[in-house]
C-alpha cells in the first residue's frame, strides 16, 4: 500500500513537471525567434519580454500579443550607442523562419547619452568635441570643441517630416559669438552628417527632448510592418 502511494505521488510530480518545463521551453524559442527578428532593426544585447499568455499557445498560433524589447546598449539607426525600450503589439511569426516576423503597430522610447551625440558628430576642422552639456530648460546640448575649451556649438533636436534633426542655433568662439561665416559652416558640418536613413517598422519620431541624461526621443507607427530576415 504504501509503495503505491509513493509511486502514485512521483507520477504526479512528474506529470506536474512537464507541462512547466514544456512552458519554459516554449518561452525560450519565443524568445529566441524574437530577438533573431528583431537584431536587424536593433543590433545590440537584446533583452526580451513576453505577454502573460500561455507561450505554448502563443507558440502553437505563432501569435504573441505584445513583445517588448528592451537594450541598455543598441545601434539603432545611425545611432551607434543608444539605450532603446521597444514595444510590438500583435507579433505573428512567419512559417517556419526564425528571421521574420509581423508587426501591427510599435512604439519606442530612445536615450541618445551625449557620449553618443558627441561620437556622431566627430570634430570640426581638427578640433574634437571633448565635451557635451545639457540644458534641459533651453532644450538644447552645447558640444565643447578643443582640449581647452575653444569653442562652443549649441544644437536643439527638432521633429520634421517624422524625423529628428539637429539645428545649430549659436556657435561661440573663445567666448564671443563666432562670425556668421564659421556659424555657416559649423551648420552645414553638423547638418550635413545627418545621413538619410529610414527609422526600422517604418517609426515616425513624435518628440525628441533634452534631458539631464540625453536626447529622449519617442518613436511610433499603427502600420503593420515586417521584421526583416536577418544575416
Amino acid at each position: 500500500m504504501r509503495r503505491r502511494t509513493w509511486i502514485a505521488l512521483a507520477t504526479a510530480g512528474v506529470l506536474g513537471v512537464v507541462p512547466v518545463g514544456a512552458e519554459l521551453l516554449a518561452r525560450s524559442v519565443l524568445r529566441d525567434r524574437v530577438r533573431t527578428a528583431a537584431s536587424r532593426a536593433l543590433d545590440g544585447d537584446l533583452d526580451i519580454g513576453l505577454a502573460s499568455r500561455p507561450a505554448l499557445l502563443q507558440l502553437a498560433d505563432k501569435r504573441l500579443p505584445f513583445v517588448e524589447v528592451d537594450s541598455a546598449h543598441a545601434q539603432f539607426g545611425r545611432v551607434l550607442d543608444a539605450q532603446v525600450h521597444a514595444r510590438l503589439d500583435d507579433v505573428r511569426l512567419i512559417g517556419g523562419d526564425p528571421g521574420r516576423a509581423t508587426v501591427a503597430a510599435a512604439r519606442v522610447a530612445v536615450l541618445i547619452p551625449p557620449s553618443t551625440v558627441a561620437g556622431m558628430v566627430g570634430d570640426f576642422g581638427g578640433m574634437p568635441v571633448t565635451g557635451v552639456r545639457t540644458d534641459p530648460r533651453a532644450d538644447t546640448l552645447t558640444l565643447v570643441m578643443g582640449r581647452a575649451g575653444l569653442g562652443t556649438v549649441t544644437l536643439r533636436p527638432e521633429i520634421k517630416d517624422g524625423r529628428v534633426r539637429t539645428t545649430v542655433i549659436a556657435v561661440e568662439i573663445m567666448g564671443r559669438t563666432a562670425p556668421d561665416a564659421m556659424t555657416d559652416r559649423m551648420r552645414e558640418a553638423v547638418e550635413g552628417r545627418a545621413k538619410e536613413r529610414d527609422y526600422p517598422l517604418g517609426l515616425e519620431a513624435t518628440s525628441a527632448r533634452v534631458e539631464g541624461d540625453g536626447i529622449h526621443v519617442r518613436l511610433g507607427t499603427d502600420s503593420p510592418a515586417t521584421l526583416p530576415r536577418t544575416g
